[in-house]
């Protein structure tokens, strides 16, 4: 009988299994109001952040100006505003890691995933979201990249979102619904719906053009 309850124990210890720690937030999320006639702008009074189940800590600084631009066109029109749903929290450290670009923009999404599960949001609503970032979510490359000091300065940063089909991105987010798929299957969905992968670094259709980081595509259809 200690042998079998010990085993239960280590079972429960493993990820994914009963006993896995989903992480947490740390601090609160306190705001103060910045004057600007054309975008809601927030600066954050304290600090707060989010540790992953694996122990990593994405943090939010104190002072640091929050616009909710990290989030894609495509999740507010087929989400919402970041700062109103059940997902602020979450929204506000994604935007913090997109303005900061230290990390690797893989990483920040899957930060946001899991942040927004122990958030409340349900495990759906979560990999829906998931998907529209992995399919028009900002990317960057990080300081030390190949791109710098090569093709662009040291002190620029190299930022883009790729062009979507957003027909094909709406039918992967029934998809999504319908199977409750695992987010490695979401990533390589997800690029079914990329028209144009990003700026010059990547190959691309003639029909499609990158302008600095607005991310326009010229139709010659």
């Amino acid at each position: 009988m200690k042998k079998l309850l010990l085993c239960l124990g280590a079972m429960l210890a493993l990820p994914g299994l009963g006993g896995a720690d989903p992480g947490g937030f740390e601090g609160k999320v306190v705001v103060e109001w910045v004057d600007d006639p054309f975008i809601s702008t927030m600066r954050l009074v304290e600090d707060f952040g989010f540790r992953q189940a694996q122990g990593k800590l994405w943090r939010a600084s104190r002072g640091q100006v929050i616009e909710g631009k990290g989030m894609p066109p495509l999740f507010r029109d087929l989400v919402g505003q970041p700062f109103e749903g059940g997902f602020r929290k979450s929204a506000v450290l994604y935007d913090s890691a997109v303005h900061a670009m230290v990390e690797p923009w893989e990483q920040a999404q899957r930060m946001f995933f899991e942040a927004s599960m122990v958030e409340g949001v349900s495990a759906t609503d979560a990999k829906v979201m998931y998907l529209i970032l992995a399919a028009q979510g900002t990317r960057w490359e990080v300081t030390g990249s190949r791109c710098y000091g090569s093709c662009h300065g040291r002190e620029v940063p190299l930022e883009w979102r790729p062009v979507v089909n957003e027909t094909r991105v709406s039918e992967l987010m029934n998809w999504v619904r319908a199977v409750d798929p695992d987010l490695r299957e979401i990533d390589m969905r997800a690029q079914s719906a990329i028209r144009a992968v990003g700026p010059h670094i990547f190959p691309q259709s003639r029909c499609n053009e990158f302008s600095g980081s607005t991310r326009i595509r010229k139709s010659c259809d």
